[in-house]
């Protein structure tokens, strides 16, 4: 601890209050790093520096306390940088202690006695880490001053039983897993200084949302379906963060009035459910002047209607465009912005002579097929494709033949193939990258296994001994292919960032 002090006493004044802000997170909890950069956003903790958004200068705070050994990175991001993070449990320890010590965040770890407190406290973050007994209308009694309420675990509340009456001066507000029953819970509303929100299984969002003018953050966790927005959303400028925690539901704008809906400029994330056949993508795609992140799939409903329309879906207006993740469009062709770095697709069932599309975006470095995204036997690579790839996962395709040539991927450090039960080989020029870094296969044939084992060595004999060969369960070619188990836990991701390799639920959750 002595140690620890004097470790926390060099720190910069403005690295403390956000290494006291772990203290918020539970023991040994793995921390999603934009999670805990928009929570330090909509706590007032990130000053805007000119030329940089929020992001960036929140994200270079934590870089300077993982540089002092206060804060580990548990998962990297593709492209390099943290995408997860904890702390040591001595660490936690310490900050519980100095947060405590300094009133910058009180911990409740149980609610069955919170009246001990005899009096009303000027608290003004708050953590509850056992929600079983909780009544919320008593943290405003007890906490009137409130500006930061955080929930963990789960609740075994009846809807009837909730009691919301929350503190009025309440800027970031996680109900955790408190189960709503599709409802959105109206006291909400009345919060108007509110920057961050994260609700649970909510479907239906009220009109009087408009009421959170100063609404950053809306995130909802484990919804049963899409969500449905109201007209008024394009009220709430602020906007910056709409993300689910379910790899196929968003959010859904209504159609109405959207030519004279305002712009909402600030939205950077979005994970939006939209019927193509409506016709309103493009209308809403320009009222989204500068999203960078976009996780874009079909409703439920919709997707029973598969079709062979042969239209395009364009996205190409989006300038700011970095990160594209399309999911159950079959039938749909598509155009994209040619500044797009990350590209996902999942169930768009394309003809593989489709990919040339993407293979000439001159900035993408990250490409994941997955999931009959394409389907056909045979990929036949043509020249000047993919020239700045860096990361190419294919997960379960069923093509057969994937041919390539020495001048494709000059810059490939990372490939994952996953599941791809019908591939031959991986094509041998890649032996000739010497970029490569990673090379990783999980439930192929043997074939493809050995195919990579002769890329190693040819690598090897070029003196490149920084590739890394990663071999999963392997598909034995003689067993029934609907039998052979998949290795591949089911994609979790929410935010329109495309994963790591290897793949890793990036979930937001409270707890």
């Amino acid at each position: 601890m002595k140690t620890l002090e004097m470790s926390y006493s060099h720190l910069l004044d403005y690295l403390n209050p956000r290494l006291l802000y772990f203290a918020a997170f539970q023991e040994d909890e793995v921390i999603n790093v934009r999670r805990l950069l928009w929570l330090w956003i909509s706590e007032g903790f990130v000053q805007l520096t000119e030329g940089k958004r929020l992001e960036e200068v929140a994200y270079d705070y934590l870089m300077a306390l993982i540089n002092s050994s206060l804060v580990i990175v548990t998962r990297q991001r593709t492209m390099g940088g943290a995408k997860a993070c904890q702390i040591h449990d001595l660490v936690h320890e310490f900050c519980v202690e100095k947060a405590k010590e300094q009133g910058f965040l009180h911990i409740i770890d149980s609610w069955i006695d919170p009246f001990s407190l005899t009096r009303p406290c000027n608290h003004h973050r708050v953590c509850v880490h056992n929600t079983r007994e909780l009544k919320t209308w008593e943290s405003m009694l007890i906490f009137p001053n409130l500006r930061c309420l955080i929930l963990f675990g789960r609740d075994h509340f009846e809807e009837e039983d909730l009691g919301i009456l929350l503190p009025k001066l309440l800027r970031v507000l996680d109900l955790g897993d408190l189960n709503f029953r599709k409802s959105f819970p109206m006291e909400v509303v009345l919060l108007v200084h509110l920057r961050y929100l994260v609700l649970n299984k909510v479907t239906l969002i009220p009109s009087a949302i408009a009421n959170l003018s100063r609404l950053e953050t809306h995130i909802v966790k484990y919804p049963f379906t899409e969500i449905v927005l109201p007209d008024t959303i394009w009220k709430i400028r602020t906007l910056s963060y709409l993300r689910t925690t379910h790899r196929t539901r968003g959010f859904i704008f209504t159609d109405g009035n959207l030519e004279v809906s305002p712009y909402l400029d600030h939205l950077d994330t979005l994970n939006l459910a939209i019927d193509p056949s409506s016709q309103s993508l493009q209308k809403i795609l320009t009222k989204l002047p500068s999203i960078r992140r976009l996780k874009c799939m079909r409703p439920y409903k919709s997707r029973e209607a598969t079709r062979n329309c042969n239209e395009i879906l364009v996205f190409d207006c989006m300038s700011q465009l970095e990160s594209l993740h399309l999911i159950d469009f079959q039938g749909y062709g598509f155009k994209f912005p040619l500044n797009l770095k990350k590209l996902a697709l999942s169930r768009n069932s394309q003809p593989w002579n489709e990919i040339s599309t993407i293979g000439m975006l001159p900035n993408l470095e990250v490409l994941k097929l997955l999931e009959d995204s394409f389907v056909g036997e045979e990929w036949e690579m043509k020249e000047g494709e993919f020239l700045n790839l860096r990361v190419l996962e294919l997960s379960c395709l069923d093509i057969g033949n994937w041919t390539a040539s020495s001048d494709h991927f000059p810059h490939l450090e990372k490939l994952a193939v996953h599941q791809c039960k019908k591939l031959e080989e991986i094509p041998f020029c890649l032996g000739e990258c010497l970029t490569l870094e990673i090379i990783e296969v999980k439930g192929c044939r043997k074939s493809v296994t050995y195919s990579v084992k002769q890329i190693q060595q040819e690598q090897m004999d070029m003196e490149n001994e920084v590739l890394k060969i990663i071999i999963g369960d392997r598909y034995e070619e003689e067993s029934n292919s609907s039998e052979a188990e998949s290795i591949l836990s089911e994609e979790e991701s929410n935010f329109t960032e495309v994963e790591s390799i290897p793949s890793e639920a990036e979930e937001i959750s409270s707890g």
